[in-house]
C-alpha cells in the first residue's frame, strides 16, 4: 500500500458521497484529497484506507497548513473536501464532529478578492493585451459584455453565430445562451450589458474568428489557448483585484443598479443575476456578499 493507493481510495469514497459534482469541483476535490494523502506518509501515519482516518490525522493536517501560512479560507475548503470523502464511507458524524471550530479554521471569510473594473480600467488593459494577442483581448471584451468567465470567452466562437441572431433579432429578447465552458456543464442564459453594444462585439469577434481559422486564441487545444489567456493577461497587469474576474463583479454590479432602479427588490435582483452568471436562483444571497457586496452597500448608505 501506498500514498497512491490512499488518494484512490479518498477520491473513491468522496464519488460516492451525496450531490451532483461538478467537474472542476471534482477535479479540485481530488487535488486536495492528493495532497492530505501526501502529507500524511510524508509526516509518517501509515493510512490505507478513508476508515482508517482518525482525529489526530485530520488535525494534524489543519496545523500544518496553518503553519505554512495558508488562510483560513483555503484551510477550511480542503476541510470540505475531506468530509466528503468521510460522508462517501458514512463516517457524516465523525467528519462533522471535526468541524472548522474545533480545527481552528473557523471565521473564514467568503467575500471576494475582486472589485468591479471600470470600464476605463478595461479599456486600458485591452490595449496592452491586444498588442500581445488580438484573440484575447476579444475574450476579455466578450466577458465584460455577458460575465463570463475565463473558458466561457475562449469557447464562446462555437456560440457566436447564435448569439449574433439573438441580439440583431427584434422579436427576441437578447438573451444569449452560454453553453461551452460553463462550470458543472450547465447551461445558462444571460442578457448582455448593452444590446446594440453587444450585437457589434459579437460581429467583430465572428470577423476575427475566420482571421484566426476558427478560433478566437489562436492555439491547436484548449489548455494551450487558455494558457495563452492567462499568460496575455498577466502580462498587461491583470492580477489580484484586477484579474479578469473582476469583469464578473462589473457586470454583476451595472446588473444590479438598473434592477434596483427599476424597483426590483434587492433579494429577486441578486437570485436573478445569480442565474445570468451560472450560479443557480439559490445562490441570491453569494451574489450579495461578493459580487455585489459593496454596490448594496453603497446603496443602503444612501437610502438610510
Amino acid at each position: 500500500m501506498s500514498q497512491e493507493s490512499l488518494t484512490a481510495d479518498l477520491c473513491r469514497a468522496a464519488r460516492r458521497a451525496r450531490g451532483k459534482q461538478g467537474n472542476l469541483t471534482y477535479k479540485g476535490r481530488e487535488q486536495a484529497l492528493a495532497r492530505f494523502a501526501g502529507f500524511l506518509w510524508q509526516t509518517g501515519f501509515q493510512i490505507h484506507t478513508t476508515g482508517q482516518l482518525k482525529e489526530k490525522h485530520i488535525t494534524a493536517w489543519a496545523a500544518a497548513m496553518a503553519a505554512r501560512g495558508c488562510s483560513k479560507r483555503t484551510i477550511a475548503n480542503n476541510l470540505a473536501h475531506l468530509r466528503t470523502a468521510l460522508e462517501g464511507i458514512k463516517r457524516r458524524p465523525f467528519a462533522d464532529k471535526m468541524s472548522n471550530t474545533l480545527l481552528g479554521a473557523a471565521g473564514a471569510s467568503r467575500a471576494g478578492t475582486k472589485r468591479p473594473m471600470t470600464r476605463g480600467a478595461l479599456n486600458a488593459h485591452l490595449a496592452v493585451v491586444a498588442a500581445l494577442d488580438p484573440g484575447v483581448a476579444m475574450v476579455l471584451e466578450l466577458q465584460a459584455e455577458f460575465g463570463l468567465r475565463a473558458e466561457e470567452g475562449v469557447r464562446s466562437v462555437k456560440s457566436l453565430a447564435d448569439w449574433h441572431r439573438a441580439l440583431v433579432n427584434p422579436l427576441a429578447d437578447g438573451f444569449v445562451s452560454v453553453i461551452h465552458g460553463t462550470k458543472g456543464g450547465k447551461t445558462r442564459r444571460s442578457p448582455p450589458l448593452d444590446r446594440e453594444r453587444a450585437a457589434a462585439l459579437v460581429k467583430r469577434a465572428i470577423e476575427l474568428s475566420h482571421q484566426y481559422g476558427g478560433k478566437l486564441v489562436r492555439k491547436p487545444d484548449l489548455k494551450r489557448a487558455m494558457d495563452r489567456y492567462h499568460y496575455s493577461v498577466r502580462k498587461a497587469g491583470m492580477t489580484g483585484e484586477a484579474a479578469p474576474h473582476s469583469l464578473r463583479y462589473a457586470y454583476t454590479v451595472e446588473h444590479l443598479r438598473r434592477m434596483r432602479a427599476a424597483g426590483v427588490s434587492r433579494r429577486e435582483a441578486a437570485a436573478g443575476i445569480s442565474t445570468w452568471l451560472g450560479h443557480g436562483d439559490g445562490r441570491g444571497t453569494w451574489i450579495e456578499r461578493v459580487y455585489g457586496r459593496e454596490e448594496i452597500a453603497a446603496s443602503e448608505v444612501q437610502h438610510a
